[in-house]
């Protein structure tokens, strides 16, 4: 039977070849059955069926995929020449790399150590883990390569961060040849430190055997473990380098316990500390967090943290936080110290020119505000709204033909990524469109977005469009697949016919089966709890969590819970949006925080800037995708537009 084995892996090794296009009587589509179909006949271990069924694949584009299954699967019976050959015949194959990291896996399982060494010599892995392999193998090699090992484990120790396990043997005959020393413990407990890796810092303390190492160290710990400290300490036996590192991670913990106290003692005395480059990080630190969280000492505390306007990210939360206060001068003030660039991005020239509005009424801003309102973006879509202009799509495209796509279809990386998304294997499919995208000319980088969009994988398409900043190829940006169902479910529940639209454009970009880090799946991206309660509200037939993965039933999901939403929040589509993203409960706790401000305003100061984004994204998307429709457009409604900024100048503060 081992025999037997071994002549079909060594038949499977000599079939790995690249692929080649080539005609074919039988159709992709064919094809495609014919792959799922000597899959399943693998797993069900039918080796002659799947043989015969293998055959007739040559051509197709995944038909490496079957080899690099047929390998894995009797692993245990492979030689190293197979996986070499296998390897060699497909090197921009992906899982070429993923079965040669599980073959040096197991030749380490195994403690093949000669193997491994040669196998690894002849086909390296970039990664920690991997590299601690080969030193660990080496250990156990020749004289000489066991010296190698020793002199490269030093590099591989002094790093800010705990490595991989597979690193442990190493280190461990390192240490018993007498390190590390102190000197090198205290170099990279200070290392770690300063990328504020406390757990790695502790354990390092316990091997300083210098006397003067240890009570540096001691300094430290004592001023970390009360970070009030540092306000009276002068930390005389650290250099300025650890002082720099001390003050850095104490006062920012001083500050989450006492924020207004540490920062008063940081304006007094960071000039103690170290130099006014190295201030920014503990300043933006502490100011920025003042400002997000609207704390009433924000404003003047910042006024004295960053007297000059000079660290913009901070700048950027003190006009938030002015126009939470309606502060108009300090918004003006503030963006007119932005570096130029971020200053003449459409989101603060919106709000300088309300800022001016407010401070001369008086002036003439109507030009500005038609130049605004040219913009294809939320900003440049309220500046029309109050100016009544028109929305500017400002769309172009590029003139591709059919025989262009075909021919980039053809490039073996692109054609398999074609054929394993159309399977629905994502994974796999974003691995070989990465691999196809680094193997292509200016040219073809440029046409693959609409082969991607030829395909149906509309991410791809805006992802393409955006590398290659082509901003106004809206053709591109905002596809429109699944319209009936769209328009179907958005009637039902009473939305604006791009409303759910635009919300699967800004969660998933229409990937069918997205699932976000949380657990949020599908085109709308829903939450399993949430899909479940709002089916039993509406009484949608559904079961599983993967149905959330069928168009149909998420969109229909979908947009029966935005539809809650928007009656929930009076209507209007910005809270609507804003509790789609963050929930229902942290948008009435915004609403009862600052819910008297003016609507642009209380978007702009939603806390969170991902869901800040999400609401000024859907509610643009709204007006192209109505535009793009060939519907009249409108960003907000009559009674929303009257409750921007502009129109509330009653409620300008002095």
């Amino acid at each position: 039977m081992r025999r037997v084995v071994q002549r079909f892996l060594l038949l499977l090794s000599i079939m790995a070849m690249p692929f080649i296009a080539s005609t074919t009587n039988a159709s992709l589509d064919q094809q495609r059955q014919s792959f799922l179909k000597a899959e399943a006949l693998l797993k069900q271990n039918k080796i002659s069926a799947y043989r015969a069924q293998r055959d007739q694949l040559n051509d197709y584009p995944l038909a490496p995929y079957l080899d690099y299954q047929a390998l894995l699967r009797n692993l245990s019976n492979s030689s190293d020449q197979e996986i070499s050959r296998f390897i060699r015949a497909n090197p921009d194959l992906p899982v070429a790399d993923r079965l040669n990291r599980k073959w040096l896996t197991r030749l380490a399982q195994k403690q093949q150590w000669a193997e491994f060494i040669k196998h690894y010599n002849a086909h390296p892995v970039s990664s920690t883990h991997y590299i601690c392999l080969q030193q660990q193998a080496l250990l156990n090699g020749t004289a000489q390569q066991k010296k190698a090992a020793l002199k490269q484990a030093r590099s591989l120790w002094l790093v800010a961060n705990s490595q991989p396990k597979t690193c442990d043997p190493l280190f461990k005959a390192w240490m018993a040849t007498g390190h590390p020393t102190s000197a090198e413990a205290q170099q990279r407990l200070w290392m770690s430190l300063d990328q504020g890796n406390t757990k790695l810092a502790r354990y390092l303390t316990k091997k300083l055997t210098n006397s003067a190492h240890k009570a540096q160290a001691d300094e430290f710990w004592k001023i970390y473990a009360n970070p009030k400290l540092i306000g009276t300490s002068n930390l005389q036996q650290l250099t300025a380098e650890q002082r720099r590192i001390t003050a850095t991670l104490a006062y920012k913990a001083w500050y989450r316990q006492q924020p207004i106290s540490a920062s008063q003692n940081w304006i007094a005395q960071r000039d103690n500390w170290m130099d006014k480059p190295a201030q920014g990080e503990v300043t933006e630190y502490m100011g920025v967090r003042l400002n997000r969280n609207y704390h009433r000492d924000a404003i003047r505390i910042s006024a004295k943290l960053d007297p000059d306007f000079e660290l913009p990210e901070l700048t950027e939360t003190r006009i938030r936080n002015g126009l939470a206060k309606q502060d108009w001068r300090l918004v003006q003030t503030a963006i007119m110290h932005l570096p130029e660039e971020e200053a003449n991005d459409p989101k603060w020239q919106y709000w300088l020119l309300i800022a001016e509005r407010h401070l001369q009424p008086q002036g003439d801003h109507k030009q500005r505000f038609e130049q605004l309102a040219k913009d294809r973006s939320y900003y440049g879509f309220l500046a029309a709204e109050l100016n009544q202009s028109p929305f500017q799509l400002n769309a172009v495209s590029d003139p591709v033909t059919q025989e262009q796509l075909d021919q980039l279809a053809s490039l073996p990386a692109a054609s398999r990524a074609g054929e394993l998304f159309r399977l629905g294997r994502l994974i796999d499919a974003n691995r070989e469109w990465r691999v196809a995208l680094s193997q292509m000319d200016e040219n073809q980088f440029r046409l693959a977005g609409y082969l991607a969009r030829s395909w149906g994988w509309h991410l791809q398409a805006i992802i393409n469009a955006a590398k290659t900043e082509r901003w106004d190829h809206v053709d591109l940006r905002f596809p429109h697949p699944h319209a009936a169902l769209f328009k179907q479910h958005a009637i039902r529940n009473g939305l604006d016919l791009s409303f759910p639209v635009a919300i699967a454009r800004q969660e998933s970009a229409f990937l069918y089966n997205a699932q976000s880090r949380v657990g949020a799946r599908g085109l709308m991206q829903l939450m399993p709890k949430t899909a479940q309660q709002t089916a039993r509200k509406h009484k949608v037939p559904y079961k599983s969590t993967s149905q959330l993965y069928n168009p149909k039933t998420n969109i229909t999901l979908g947009s029966a819970y935005l539809g809650d939403m928007l009656k929930r929040f009076n209507n209007n589509p910005a809270f609507a949006s804003a509790a789609y993203n963050a929930g229902p409960h942290r948008v009435s706790k915004w609403l009862k925080q600052r819910g008297d401000l003016p609507l642009d305003i209380w978007i702009e100061t939603i806390p969170f800037s991902e869901t800040r984004k999400y609401v000024q994204n859907v509610l643009a998307f709204r007006v192209i995708y109505d535009r793009l429709e060939g519907r009249q457009a409108s960003l907000l409604n009559e009674k929303q537009v009257e409750l921007l900024a502009l129109n509330q100048s009653e409620k300008t503060a002095l």
